[in-house]
């Protein structure tokens, strides 16, 4: 996930209709009796699973939310203690702490993890760019994830082996995104961290996590046609690509969200052989008025809308939101409501009390056809 990339964009929004707050299900709309089932055995009881990003700060200062993830949740990922920033801070020095750490804890609770991420275009050392112009890139990326994949080989999930590698507006060849990798390396970055992983960990599921592929908006289609033209031509070419994820950093005041287009374009990804994870929910709220009952509808709303599109496809795999307390979301720092309040874009609020959103989940995940676990 980046915290910068939004700035960029040009969105099309419009006001949110009364229709919209009066969609929400039932249950939904309702505050949940905190001793019915946990998200992820809602989860597991459909051959699925739910999991949520937690941050290091989280495991040594907040054991209260900690508690509560491994209450809900079966997987975690780490917000940042797995990106070279945190791992790999001077060339050919590696520090493992905050992710060993990490990995001590969802062992001690019977939690997988998913390690993000292997290839960004951010989170890196300032030390990278440089070496990168120097030459040589190709060998570095493969030391690093030699070195990073291997320590934890046979532990972890997933990788998102491949960060937001597209944007067609960069107008860079196979639509993606002009990054240092790509510059250094050109296409064949992808190729060479995928073939990397599968050699440093072949357990773990190789994922290309992407953002932005969510709405009914004419940039947003112009990126689902190149995520899935770079899927295509990945898997001519033999690039050992398992899986996609979906980031669905939602908005609840776009209206074009259009459940037809989006259960397509993921039957459009499923039908190669590729599994979908949805990797980092969370629902924007800034755009809505201050009432919290008002505002907790429509999160819930949008996001059983979207997950009724996508869980019914039996090649998705589970669920993770960024983050699993309003106390903490990246969206206050970077999308501030006007009015100051901070948004209510997770599923338990800052109290770490289960709220609509929690239910729509619960919702989705309860009508989600069954399946044979794969994740």
């Amino acid at each position: 996930m980046t915290i910068r990339r939004f700035a960029r964009r040009e969105m099309l929004f419009s006001a949110m209709t009364a229709a919209t707050l009066a969609a929400c299900p039932r249950s939904a709309s309702a505050q949940p009796d905190v001793a019915v089932a946990a998200l992820n055995n809602r989860a597991r009881a459909r051959g699925l699973f739910y999991g949520a990003a937690v941050s290091n700060d989280m495991l040594v200062k907040d054991p209260g939310t900690m508690a509560r993830i491994a209450a809900e949740c079966g997987m975690v990922v780490a917000e940042s203690s797995f990106k070279w920033a945190d791992l790999h801070p001077k060339s050919g020095q590696y520090d493992f702490t905050r992710s060993d750490a990490l990995m001590d804890w969802a062992i001690s609770h019977n939690i997988r993890v998913r390690g993000h991420t292997l290839v960004w275009h951010e989170g890196n050392p300032d030390w990278l760019a440089g070496a990168l112009a120097e030459g040589g890139g190709a060998k570095l990326m493969r030391e690093h994830i030699r070195a990073v994949a291997g320590r934890y080989a046979g532990r972890l999930a997933h990788w998102d082996v491949v960060n937001e590698a597209i944007n067609p507006v960069d107008k860079q060849q196979h639509g993606l995104r002009a990054t240092p990798w790509l510059k250094a390396l050109g296409p064949s970055y992808i190729d060479i961290a995928f073939n990397a992983v599968a050699e440093a960990d072949p357990a773990a599921l190789r994922v290309l996590n992407e953002f932005g592929v969510d709405y009914a908006l004419d940039w947003q289609e112009g990126r689902r046609v190149a995520l899935l033209k770079l899927l295509g031509d990945m898997l001519k070419r033999g690039v050992p690509v398992q899986a996609v994820g979906l980031q669905a950093h939602l908005d609840a005041s776009i209206t074009q969200l259009d459940q037809t287009i989006l259960s397509r374009f993921v039957n459009d990804i499923t039908s190669m052989g590729l599994k979908v994870i949805v990797t980092e929910l969370d629902v924007r709220d800034d755009r809505l008025p201050a009432d919290i009952a008002s505002r907790d509808i429509a999160v819930a709303s949008h996001a059983r809308a979207w997950l009724d599109a996508v869980l019914p496809n039996p090649a998705v795999l589970g669920v993770l939101s960024w983050g699993i307390t309003d106390r903490r979301s990246w969206l206050n720092d970077i999308f501030p409501r006007p009015d100051g309040l901070p948004q209510r874009a997770l599923p338990l609020d800052a109290d770490l009390n289960r709220k609509r959103l929690w239910a729509a989940l619960a919702d989705s995940l309860d009508a989600a056809p069954g399946r044979v676990s794969a994740g």
